[in-house]
């Protein structure tokens, strides 16, 4: 009534926000006076597993079996940034990169545990099977024994004397885990938790966990106890009702008066003779068994089973037994563990008890059957129908059993279909190779240093990324230059590629690769795409691209159509050899090297620091300088006339691969100067300078010289950073 008549006054002065005001209010005045019926309890309900919580007040978690779990935030030492440099000196700007990181303790049960195996985060496996982490991460798990010391990370960063060793909670923590990965947050981790041994039986471990129910002493179990992986409670529920769980998934009952017993469907059936139930001790009148059945109001014709799905990484699974299209569908939520197939024999199970269960009966029995209590097993010899007991009454030396007929255990065999789940590959993460490339200034890039580039990939399955550190001391001391991630499809030719043109496409030659991994692939791409830069790659010294790729089995892929001698390297088109190099020059996924210009010459070693890169033996690289070296002119013609000898030629620029306005590529050095070598009959007789793109080996030069036949010209442009750089050589008798 106040919902009503304070909406309309609401809606009167405030109009229709007044209008929603007054409704709200209403209704909580209607909630107060009138009440709101009684408060909704909920059992069994399965809460989601992967919202993890760091609010005061949760519940600490109970595990027994094998169980994934969420877990709580305990400890925290909050964000923590890092700023790295890279890049400046003399020439190029400096660029500053920041990293975050996060050391946190996270609480996995309120008992001791086994150990933890799998662990996502985000939903993404980060922790395999075998314990090893697809990233360099540092964590200790503390098992939650009785005398577990303080973790001295906490320790160091709490007051002294301030900070508690969790004694009887599991829980692990994390050293300075990056952030990157996660948008820069402490992401939401799961844990696949080992409660207890392999094969001890869950059930068990509820009940010595729980001890007491109600006061009375549970000591153990008749007959069979589901058989299931895990038993989770969280947020929804207790011990004691995930135990009540148990019990109905077996159809078991926990009987007893001072020290209570669950009493399984599986155990002993006690046969009572039918001549006991035709006589009652106080008074001899006939009392044989009275059967009835129960209404078919709200009849059960299908029941639904949720649980945590072992063969799906624990998701929520649904697996439904239908009877009865007309009658009512009854939903259960099981805090357990178990596979598809074990949710849908329970689910008929659960059914057929249900409607078994209609069928109830009262017997009159001698005092001498006192032993029988609530939850037993009866069959009168006659009759093979088992009853269980619900309740029993003892009255004038006469024992009243009211029985529900018990289904039968045996349940056929069901095609059974978990669903599709993507599930994480957790395979081994394997060691890294390395390739270490001195390379040409590669498409958007116009390095002001000396370059290196780093590739880097696995060929286990479980290989995701790999960070990269180096040294300048001869391995003395390392420092990290970046990560690579995801790696760069390389391998080795498996022939000769024969010598081609560098000027025009190459429609004939062909090679094969067999690439490291089977989860690289090399496609195929258009002729205008290929011009723009796509599907460049080295191959031994030479840099190329191909437009068609042809898969073969065995990670073998044949490239034709192809580009050669690109960003200047035609000086590498002829000398291929099988088992020559091949990388995809896919700079996004290379990482780069600057060292300093003086650093020209020297040798540096690299090593990954991946997960499973603790044997792998360093590589070893030179800075050469190659990106800061001028091409190799072309076009160059000798014309001998009176023997004098004229050289012309043009030249090229690192800067200029585009040639977009068709007239002369930017000079790409400080000035315009070459180094021009002169051989006589192979002695080499003058080594000129000059800053244009001509030369004259003058009649009288060449008689100096001592003369000759044959005359040999090479020319080089020049850089004020790194010196001469690449040679076009001509000849003319």
């Amino acid at each position: 009534m106040a919902t009503l008549v304070l909406g309309t006054v609401g809606r009167i002065f405030g109009g229709p926000l007044g209008g929603l005001i007054g409704t709200f209010v209403g209704g909580a005045l209607d909630r107060a006076v009138l009440g709101g019926g009684g408060k909704a309890r909920e059992v069994g309900r399965i809460g989601n597993l992967a919202v993890q919580s760091a609010a005061y007040g949760e519940p600490i978690p109970f595990i027994a079996g094998r169980m994934r779990s969420a877990g709580n935030l305990i400890w925290t030492s909050g964000i923590i940034e890092t700023p790295s440099r890279s890049g400046g000196g003399k020439r190029g700007p400096s660029t500053t990169n920041y990293s975050y990181s996060a050391s946190f303790a996270v609480a996995l049960a309120g008992r001791e545990i086994v150990g933890v195996e799998r662990i996502w985060a985000d939903g993404k496996l980060i922790r395999d099977a075998t314990g090893a982490f697809t990233t360099p991460i540092t964590m200790r798990l503390h098992r939650g024994a009785d005398g577990q010391a303080v973790d001295p990370l906490i320790a160091a960063a709490e007051a002294a004397g301030g900070t508690p060793a969790y004694r009887g909670l599991a829980y692990a923590v994390f050293e300075d885990l990056p952030l990157g990965d996660y948008g820069n947050r402490i992401p939401n981790l799961t844990f696949e938790v080992v409660a207890d041994a392999a094969g001890a039986p869950v059930a068990a471990t509820a009940i010595a966990a729980l001890g007491t129910v109600d006061g009375q002493a549970l000591v153990g179990v008749a007959g069979d106890m589901p058989d299931v992986a895990g038993l989770h409670v969280g947020r929804s529920g207790s011990v004691a009702e995930a135990l009540a769980q148990l019990i109905e998934m077996a159809s078991a009952t926990l009987a007893g008066s001072e020290v209570l017993v669950v009493r399984g469907a599986g155990g002993a059936v006690a046969v009572i003779p039918a001549a006991d139930c035709d006589s009652s001790a106080a008074s001899g009148s006939a009392a044989r068994e009275r059967r009835r059945r129960l209404g078919g109001e709200g009849l059960v014709g299908a029941v639904e089973v949720a649980f945590y799905d072992t063969s799906r990484d624990y998701q929520i699974g649904l697996q439904r037994s239908r009877r009865d299209v007309a009658g009512r569908l009854e939903q259960q939520s099981f805090a357990a563990a178990m596979t598809p197939q074990h949710a849908k024999a329970l689910a008929a199970r659960l059914l057929t008890a249900n409607r078994a269960a209609r069928v109830r009966a009262t017997v009159r029995l001698p005092w001498r059957y006192l032993g029988l209590g609530a939850g037993d097993l009866i069959r009168i010899d006659d009759d093979a129908t088992v009853w269980r007991i619900r309740e029993r009454r003892f009255e004038q030396f006469v024992l009243t059993l009211d029985l529900e007929r018990v289904e039968a255990l045996a349940q056929p065999a069901r095609a059974v279909d978990g669903g599709r789940a993507l599930v994480f590959d957790d395979g081994v993460s394997g060691p890294t190779q390395l390739e270490v490339l001195d390379l040409p200034g590669l498409p958007g890039e116009v390095p002001a240093l000396p370059r290196l580039w780093i590739a880097a990939a696995g060929a286990a399955a479980g290989w995701r990324r790999a960070g990269i550190e180096a040294s300048a001391d001869d391995g003395a001391s390392y420092g990290s230059i970046g990560l690579v991630e995801g790696g760069v499809p390389m391998g080795v030719a498996l022939g000769a590629l024969a010598a081609g043109p560098a000027q025009r496409w190459d429609r004939f030659a062909t090679v094969d690769v067999r690439l490291l991994s089977d989860r690289q692939w090399l496609e195929s791409r258009s002729g205008l795409s290929v011009l723009a830069g796509a599907n460049l790659a080295l191959l031994g010294d030479e840099i190329i691209q191909y437009l068609d790729v042809e898969p073969l089995p065995d990670r073998v892929f044949r490239l034709s159509g192809l580009l050669r001698g690109r960003r200047g390297t035609e000086v590498a088109i002829a000398g291929h050899a099988a088992g020559e190099r091949f990388v995809l020059l896919d700079v996004a996924a290379l990482q780069p090297f600057d060292p300093p210009l003086e650093a020209i010459g020297r040798q540096y070693v690299f090593r990954p620091a991946g997960v499973g890169d603790v044997e792998t033996p360093p590589t070893r690289g030179t800075v050469g300088g190659r990106a800061l070296q001028p091409l190799a002119p072309v076009h160059l013609r000798l014309v001998a006339q009176d023997g004098t000898v004229r050289a012309d030629w043009i030249r090229r620029s690192r800067l200029g691969f585009g040639w977009s306005d068709f007239v002369d590529a930017p000079l790409g050095e400080a000035v315009e100067a070459y180094r021009v070598a002169v051989t006589l009959d192979g002695r080499a007789v003058r080594d000129v300078v000059t800053s244009v793109s001509s030369y004259t080996y003058g009649a009288a030069d060449r008689a100096a010289d001592g003369g000759g036949a044959v005359v040999t010209i090479a020319v080089r442009q020049l850089s004020s950073s790194v010196g001469p750089g690449l040679a076009a050589t001509a000849t003319i008798p």
